[in-house]
């Protein structure tokens, strides 16, 4: 399957997506939260023509939704500058959400364990439409590492947490996924359409975990299990990311993918008791 640009996320497109209702739909929520989610870790503070330019609101209506939203306390403006920042108050919701968590309750402590026996870094992350996104994440020990911050977003089906996770879904998800991700993915997972990337996914499902590298400025491994919830549902996933200077794909399969398995496994062993 060819793909050229990176399409919208699958919460924003037509395809498969939710109609929505009219008489219940609010547009200037909709908006505020454009406002909100224009600040990025690339433009941590915007000036009001920035904000107007990446929402496309244009400068009047920005004005107005600034205007709240700092009155609300959930906007700072520096003085000197006149740029915007996201204030300390939005980091509620961070905490609500991860408090509330039960899947990321369960499996802490076994994150914790498979921390301290590999001294790796290890997160648990969750699916978000056509990505995956980091939820909780313990930092490695080692002095090089891969680094994780929460919040960390990447295309769900080249990821191996993504993987693990869209395995346990219907073949029907993983086509509407496949359509919203970025070309990158096939050229990741060398899968040339949906009916490909499934059979992936199957062979991951069928071993109960998933390994994928990834090329940045060093190389990183990755191997994530899922944690299933009462109802067998997959709600989320350990992962465990390292280097290839201390691990090879084969070793991390052979020593570090037991491990994550069986953290996995007690994490849900948990949510089932």
């Amino acid at each position: 399957m060819s793909k050229s640009a990176p399409a919208a996320p699958l919460a924003d497109r037509g395809e498969g997506a939710p109609e929505i209702d009219e008489r219940l739909f609010v547009a200037s929520v909709a908006k505020a939260m454009k406002v909100l989610e224009a600040f990025d870790k690339t433009a941590a503070t915007l000036s009001l023509s920035d904000i107007a330019i990446r929402t496309g609101l244009g400068r009047s209506a920005s004005q107005r939704f600034i205007y709240t939203l700092e009155r609300l306390g959930y906007l700072d403006r520096d003085a000197q500058t006149k740029r915007y920042g996201l204030s300390r108050k939005v980091f509620r919701f961070a905490q609500n959400a991860s408090s509330s968590n039960q899947g990321l309750e369960a499996a802490y402590p076994q994150m914790r364990i498979l921390s301290e026996k590999t001294r790796e870094t290890i997160s648990w992350v969750e699916v978000d439409g056509a990505d995956i996104v980091i939820i909780a994440t313990i930092p490695s020990t080692h002095i090089s590492s891969v680094n994780l911050p929460i919040g960390t977003r990447f295309p769900a089906l080249s990821s191996s947490s993504g993987q693990m996770l869209l395995a346990h879904s219907a073949p029907s998800h993983v086509e509407k996924v496949w359509k919203a991700s970025a070309s990158s993915v096939s050229q990741r997972t060398k899968a040339r359409d949906a009916a490909e990337m499934m059979r992936i996914l199957e062979a991951a499902k069928a071993v109960g975990f998933s390994v994928t590298e990834k090329n940045m400025e060093q190389g990183s491994i990755s191997v994530s299990a899922p944690v299933h919830d009462r109802a067998g549902r997959a709600i989320g996933s350990i992962n465990l990311s390292t280097l290839t200077t201390r691990y090879s794909r084969e070793t991390a399969i052979a020593e570090l993918a037991p491990l994550v398995l069986e953290a996995a496994t007690k994490a849900t062993e948990t949510l089932a008791s």
